[in-house]
């Protein structure tokens, strides 16, 4: 007899079980606690907040770059027009006063032995006052001088063993150019000083 029941059971096809499966109402996501909603916001706040500080410093940080650039260069065109309106050396003073002048040349023999000594190397000069310049040259002969302004040949450089920076009426783009191009075999000498035996002192300094 229950062998006859249980064969008497009708079983529902599967395809009306899924469709019952699928007539139950999808379950609705529970909303966020009104707090942890409020602790995003707050969150999402702070990192546009940050954001944007970090955007001003940026740009602030450019506007600053800008400014230095600029007075740099004004600085640059200053020094150079100080140095049209530098009164003449004054004639130095027989005697001991002439032998103790700072731009007093040193003796015919010694200088020529220095020249000399300088002729060996391959020695440049960056910076300085074209007046600078055009007196240096002549108490450095064996010397190659290159001007002031960043749009000199950096190409010059590329054999150099010295090179010599006056910081004087140089811009700073001039500067970086010069260090950029010379070779790291070269060895830099960094000057403010227009003195010319002290230039020449610190130059056989460092050579030695």
């Amino acid at each position: 007899m229950a062998s006859k029941a249980s064969s008497a059971v009708t079983r529902r096809p599967v395809g009306m079980r899924s469709e019952a499966l699928s007539e139950r109402p999808e379950r609705k996501r529970r909303p966020l606690p009104a707090s942890i909603q409020e602790s995003l916001s707050e969150q999402a706040a702070r990192l546009a907040q940050c954001r944007k500080e970090i955007e001003d410093a940026i740009v602030a940080r450019i506007k600053q770059q800008d400014e230095i650039d600029t007075l740099r260069e004004e600085n640059r065109r200053l020094r150079k027009r100080l140095a049209e309106y530098e009164p003449p050396a004054e004639p130095a003073a027989e005697g001991a006063e002439a032998a103790s002048s700072p731009d007093t040349p040193a003796e015919p023999a010694e200088t020529r032995e220095e020249d000399e000594f300088f002729a060996a190397f391959r020695i440049y000069v960056v910076g300085g006052t074209e007046k600078w310049q055009k007196k240096a040259a002549e108490v450095f002969p064996t010397m190659h001088f290159l001007g002031s302004e960043k749009n000199f040949d950096s190409s010059a450089l590329a054999q150099a063993d010295y090179v010599i920076i006056n910081t004087n009426a140089v811009s700073h783009a001039c500067t970086e150019k010069a260090k950029n191009a010379a070779p790291k075999s070269a060895a830099i000498i960094m000057t403010s000083n227009n003195n010319l035996p002290l230039l020449r002192q610190k130059l056989l300094e460092t050579i030695q």
